[in-house]
């Protein structure tokens, strides 16, 4: 399959090449999958049907685990409270 770009978004994909939020052209069709997948997740839920419980907490740890675990934590002293309000919290 041939996927066709519009200028604008041949645009803004070099651009999350250059971000750093993709690696690859390749990876655009990946991204693109994924969120037309989190749509059809969705869909039910805004079409009125009741979700369950568990189908809810199946989406809750899809969606946490999408995130990135490679993020780095903060020190502990970035979110002390002297950090935080410094002379203003005495």
């Amino acid at each position: 399959m041939t996927i066709r770009l519009s200028p604008e978004q041949e645009h803004i994909v070099a651009q999350a090449m250059r971000a750093g939020l993709i690696r690859a052209h390749d990876d655009v069709a990946e991204i693109g999958v994924a969120a037309i997948r989190q749509r059809l997740r969705e869909r039910p839920a805004a079409s009125g049907q009741p979700n369950g419980v568990e189908e809810w907490s199946r989406e809750l740890a899809a969606w946490s685990e999408s995130h990135s675990t490679v993020t780095p934590l903060l020190p502990d002293a970035a979110v002390d409270r002297d950090s935080i309000y410094g002379a203003r919290g005495l």
